[in-house]
């Protein structure tokens, strides 16, 4: 499979260069609307929502790590994302420069806008896989994974927490490298 064949699309801060993957930094370009053609999608947690939002075909696959499935006030995800970095931590190294930033929360709030649920009901099932970090207490919690069990969603639970680790990038690995391409 070639690069071109896989987008990324990275979590709250983060830049693309930290998942091994080529995509688009949603959080540095505010330019970014929509996203291009590729066999597979990659989003993890806010990048999925900015997936769903776009205009990515529904024949390609796509992998959701640890998207914010159940609809909350901003005013939760804000004191969940305070959570998260207390506990689980957030490599500064991993976020984009500061001067993007102000972008980055305009992009955050209408991102968490977007009813993932929903959307993810307009794609056929069979090229959907979620892939939800065991340990995500603050946006894919449990409450969200048995709302996925329940939508028949295709769910597959790693070693992790919210954030990215090797365990999650094995599984991509896995699927994609096991996957019959659109």
């Amino acid at each position: 499979m070639e690069k071109k064949d896989v987008c990324m699309l990275p979590g709250t801060i983060q830049c693309v260069k930290n998942y091994g993957y080529d995509g688009l930094d949603i959080w540095m370009d505010d330019r970014i609307e929509n996203i291009y053609e590729a066999k597979f999608f990659i989003g993890h947690s806010l990048g999925a929502s900015f997936i769903l939002k776009s205009n990515a075909s529904c024949d390609s696959k796509f992998i959701f790590v640890n998207p914010l499935v159940k609809k909350r006030r901003r005013f939760f995800h804000f004191v969940n994302w305070i959570r998260f970095l207390v506990f689980e931590g957030f490599a500064i190294k991993k976020a984009v420069p500061v001067r993007c930033w102000r972008h980055v929360f305009r992009q955050a709030s209408a991102l968490l806008g977007v009813d993932v649920l929903e959307r993810m009901k307009r794609i056929p099932k069979e090229n959907i896989i979620i892939i939800r970090g065991r340990y995500d207490d603050y946006f894919c919690d449990k409450e969200s994974a048995g709302i996925l069990k329940a939508g028949k969603f295709e769910l597959i639970e790693v070693e992790a927490g919210h954030d990215w680790n090797e365990n999650v990038a094995k599984a991509i690995a896995d699927i994609i490298g096991n996957r019959q391409l659109p």
